[in-house]
Order: C-alpha cells, then sequence, then structure tokens
C-alpha cells in the first residue's frame, strides 16, 4: 500500500479577520453577537474589536483557531508556529500554504520566508472559492466556542488568551474523536486518511516578530451590513456566555403568557414583502419611487433595519398596506394592480385583500372579439371594498395553480368588450410606475361603482 504522505498533498488555508460575531468587554468578558455588528457601533456598546486567526485544513473541516486584541495584532510566523506545532488536525507543517491577496500584501516578506522552510505561499486568485468559504465557517463557528475558562473579572488580554486556549482544546478534542457522523463517508474517508499522516514538525527557523499592515480588508464583511438597530446584553447561564441581543430589553415583570404572544410584533415588513414580490414594477423602482436606495428597501423587508416615518408612510399607502385595529397588525388592503410571480407571497395578498376568502375571484374575457394574446386578467373582487385585478401570464405554470392559490376561484366569465379594453387598459397604466398603480386602480373602480354594489363581486354572474 503507497504511503499517504506521498501521495496526498498538505494544503492549509490561512486567514484573518476581524471576528464577526466576538467582541471584548470590560465588564462582561468575551461577549459573541447573533447579528453582525459595525465596530464601530460596537464600540458605543464598551465592545472592543478581536481578531480572528485560523487554519484550515483545503477541504475538510477541520480548522484550527486563536485570537488577539484588535490593538495587539500577533507576528504571522508566530501564529503560524503555534498552529502547526499545537493544531494536532493540522498535521505539522504543509506543503502549500493560500492565503488571500490582501493578507500577502500585508506582509511581503512572507513567502521569501516561507520558502526557506518548504513551504509553497499561494495567492487565492479573484475566483478562489474555498478560501473565502473557510474564513466564513471559522467565523461563524467561532461565535459557539466554549469560553468555560474566562471569568468577567479578567482583565482583556487575559480573557482572549483564555479563550484562545479554549479553542485549542476545542480543535485537539475534535482531532482525536472518532466519533463521527457526518452522513458522508466519502469525506469521514478523507478526514482518516488526513489524520493518518505523520505529524511534520515545523521549522522554527522562519520564525521573526516583524509586523504585518492591518487594513479595511479586516473587516470586509461590514460593508453589507444595514445600518444598526437597538441591541440589549444578555446573559446565558446555560451557554455560559454573554450575548449582544437585537432588539428591546425584555421587561422582567411579563408573564410566560404575555411572552408568548406577538405583543409589538411589527408585521410590516413582512405584508410589504409579499405585495412587491407581486407588484408589476421591480423593487429598485420601488425604492426609488420613494427616495431610498434599493439595499435599504431591501435591509427593511428583511427586517434588519427600520425605514424613517416618512419613507415607510410614503411605501405602505403606495403598496396599499393599512393597519387593521380590529386584528391590530398591518394587512394589504388594495386596490392595486397585481402580477402572479409568486404563488405563496400572492395566496398571503390575496388572503389579505379578501379578509380570509371572502370574494369569488374570475378570469375576465371579452364576449365578442380576441383576448390579450400575453396576460390574462382575474378580477378580486373582496365583499364590500373596491376591487384589484391580477395580471398571469398566458403560459405560466401559476396559471394552472389558480384554484388553489385564489380561494373561491369562480372560472372564467365574459363580459361586456368595454369592460375587457378598460381592464386592459387601467392595467397598462397602472404598469408604467409604481405611483401610478393605486390611482390607476381607485379610477377604474370609481368609473364601475355600481356594478361591484349590484353583481359583479356576485359568484356565477355575467
Amino acid at each position: 500500500m503507497p504511503d499517504a504522505d506521498n501521495i496526498m498533498q498538505r494544503r492549509h488555508h490561512f486567514y484573518v479577520a476581524t471576528a464577526k460575531f466576538l467582541f471584548q468587554h470590560p465588564k462582561y468578558g468575551i461577549v459573541s453577537v447573533r447579528d453582525p455588528i459595525r465596530t464601530s457601533d460596537a464600540r458605543q456598546y464598551g465592545l472592543n474589536p478581536i481578531l480572528l486567526y485560523g487554519l484550515t485544513v483545503a477541504g475538510l473541516p477541520i480548522r484550527w483557531m486563536t485570537f488577539s486584541s484588535h490593538d495587539s495584532p500577533q507576528p504571522l510566523r508566530q501564529i503560524l508556529l503555534s498552529a502547526w506545532s499545537q493544531g494536532e488536525g493540522l498535521r505539522g507543517q504543509p506543503d502549500v500554504l493560500m492565503v488571500s491577496r490582501h493578507l500577502a500584501q500585508s506582509d511581503p516578506a512572507l513567502e521569501t520566508d516561507l520558502a526557506k522552510i518548504g513551504v509553497v505561499l499561494e495567492i487565492a486568485g479573484p475566483r478562489e472559492k474555498s478560501l473565502p468559504a473557510s474564513l466564513r465557517s471559522a467565523q461563524e463557528k467561532s461565535r459557539w466556542l466554549s469560553s468555560r475558562s474566562i471569568s468577567q473579572s479578567m482583565p482583556a488580554d487575559q480573557a482572549i488568551a483564555a479563550f484562545s486556549a479554549d479553542a485549542l482544546a476545542d480543535h485537539i478534542w475534535r482531532a482525536r474523536d472518532r466519533r463521527r457522523d457526518l452522513g458522508d463517508r466519502e469525506l469521514e474517508d478523507r478526514i482518516e486518511a488526513w489524520l493518518a499522516l505523520p505529524i511534520r514538525d515545523p521549522d522554527p527557523s522562519s520564525v521573526t516578530h516583524g509586523g504585518w499592515k492591518a487594513g479595511p480588508w479586516l473587516t470586509s464583511w461590514e460593508t453589507s451590513l444595514p445600518p444598526d438597530r437597538e441591541r440589549y446584553f444578555s446573559d446565558s447561564g446555560v451557554e455560559r456566555r454573554t450575548w449582544l441581543l437585537t432588539g428591546q430589553e425584555p421587561l422582567d415583570e411579563i408573564d410566560e403568557e404575555e411572552d408568548d404572544s406577538d405583543n409589538g410584533y411589527d408585521n410590516a415588513p413582512e405584508i410589504a414583502g409579499n405585495v412587491i414580490a407581486c407588484w408589476p414594477n421591480p423593487a429598485k423602482e420601488i425604492a426609488q419611487s420613494i427616495g431610498t436606495p434599493l439595499k435599504a428597501l431591501q435591509w427593511f423587508l428583511d427586517e434588519k433595519s427600520s425605514l424613517d416615518q416618512s419613507r415607510r408612510y410614503s411605501l405602505l399607502d403606495m403598496l396599499g398596506v393599512e393597519f387593521d385595529e380590529h386584528l391590530g397588525c398591518y394587512a394589504a388592503r388594495g386596490p392595486c394592480v397585481l402580477v402572479a410571480n409568486k404563488a405563496n407571497a400572492l395566496e398571503d395578498v390575496y388572503t389579505d385583500m379578501t379578509g380570509g376568502g371572502d370574494a369569488w375571484p374570475f378570469e375576465l374575457v371579452p364576449s365578442k372579439g380576441q383576448a390579450d394574446p400575453s396576460w390574462r386578467y382575474v378580477m378580486i373582487n373582496p365583499h364590500s371594498r373596491p376591487p384589484s385585478i391580477l395580471m398571469v401570464a398566458r403560459g405560466d405554470q401559476i396559471a394552472d395553480r389558480l384554484d388553489d392559490v385564489l380561494l373561491n376561484f369562480d372560472g372564467i366569465r365574459r363580459v361586456d368588450p368595454a369592460l375587457y379594453r378598460d381592464v386592459v387598459s387601467t392595467c397598462a397604466k397602472a404598469c408604467q410606475s409604481p405611483r401610478a398603480n393605486g390611482p390607476a386602480m381607485r379610477d377604474f373602480s370609481d368609473r364601475h361603482e355600481d356594478q361591484w354594489a349590484d353583481c359583479m363581486w356576485l359568484p356565477g354572474e355575467n
């Protein structure tokens, strides 16, 4: 049997970054966050950033991590020597060490020094996916590391050193543990083959204490974060850690029954998101119409950030989303022209508009002449409310599911050609811009008010 060490190349990913989910606090020690926060915002809570250093075996879920104060970065060669000496799962010094372009530029002499001990420094190209994936995984796993050795009374440097010791203990335990059940036999075999390699002792001659140049690349993950929201500290005795959680701190006097309710929950982003998913215009145009960037609108819909009151009101008013005093939450009310883009969103919007299905929607076709070759038009006619119109692209799969999506769907009705032409014209006007939608549909409703009041909403009427 050939020697595994002669046929398996030893490759490590090496990365350094500001920890995304970990901070140090003078009172609480190591603090974890569930929702990432900018370091500038974190400092307002007394949180100091931490640097994460890590190595991952390429292609395998084996990683070694250590940490330092952001203000006291550790020499890269010292980090590597410690990792290759202490990290059993790394199996010592590799053949190839892959790093990012930014890390290589931060220490220009690193490549030459590593070459002296037989390690090739490989700089990841712009299309390289595995190295960033290793860093993302390390960031995610770091916030769940045990902090059992840390006392809140420890000075900052001691707390970080203790946390690093816990990270090393976790690495060693995982490297020695053979009770794996990853659900992937091939991966488990590759892990075993790697761990069967002899440890290659690192050459300490490369170790120098020269510094490296930090830069914005350490916090590149901050660029995609929304504006910060209110947060509070929460101590978890079970997890033996302190969290900085998003939201308002719960009041002690709230009992369990009240705790289980949705009291105070703002469902406006969810409802607005469903309507936007069915709106004739793209989200970018909707954002422009209320004077906000698309990213800010998306953050609002994803409940990651709020909109200022004027833009929020403008958005909800344009979409026909109203606060229902009886239900105590927001609901889609219309009237508007919708497009059948997503079945789930359409079903939710329809349920809102019709009060749970109190309507008999039907498809309009002209009693004489040809129907529109591109679109089908469905009248949504809620009881005692103005109608809305749903446009369904011909040939779209959702067209075959209208019976399932629209409760009480009443099939096809032949209508006066003049009414049909007015429907088509109204939809064309509504699609011109996000703000044209509601007014076009309200004008249509006013023109045909007598029909809705008399019989048009009733099932089976023509």
